[in-house]
């Protein structure tokens, strides 16, 4: 049984547990660019099709940068419900992430700013939540396939069924 206050490890449902309408995050104001599933199908196409993108590694960004809560919003715009997204300490987060197991167990000091990227133990990566700047090592899906990218909020109501 999940702590309906604590994210479950998919980065793109920023919270977790029974309940859809509640749950936690330890830096809801964090801002991410997240890309939908069907635009990475797409780059994967570009990249397979055309000789000329043989070989790339493609580091992507979403259309728009959104705050965790931002994210939550357009969730319960997509299934018409008012969500709550509360905040936890990344203590809490990390011990609910560890009693997971797998993939969340092994990384909770690292998604939790714990340790660094590299794995050094209290030597943590730019704080969670450190608004991003701007970087030109990452491609839009309008430079790779000639289309915008799809926004958060189609990505939310093409994944509605899934909050509900």
């Amino acid at each position: 049984m999940s702590d309906p206050r604590i994210p479950h490890q998919n980065g793109a449902t920023p919270w977790g547990g029974p309940d859809p309408r509640q749950g936690a995050q330890p830096y809801p104001e964090q801002v991410g660019s997240p890309v939908h599933e069907r635009d990475i199908a797409d780059v994967i196409v570009a990249d397979l099709t055309d000789p000329a993108r043989r070989g790339r590694i493609d580091s992507l960004i979403g259309p728009t940068s959104l705050s965790k809560r931002q994210q939550v919003a357009e969730i319960g715009t997509a299934i018409g419900a008012d969500l709550v997204l509360d905040q936890v300490t990344p203590e809490e987060a990390r011990r609910f992430y560890r009693g997971q197991g797998g993939f969340a167990a092994d990384n909770a000091d690292f998604l939790f700013g714990f340790e660094s990227y590299d794995g050094v133990a209290g030597e943590a990566d730019a704080a969670p939540d450190t608004p991003p700047g701007e970087d030109p090592r990452y491609d839009t899906l309008a430079e790779i396939t000639g289309r915008p990218a799809r926004s958060y909020a189609e990505w939310a109501r093409d994944h509605a069924a899934d909050f509900r």
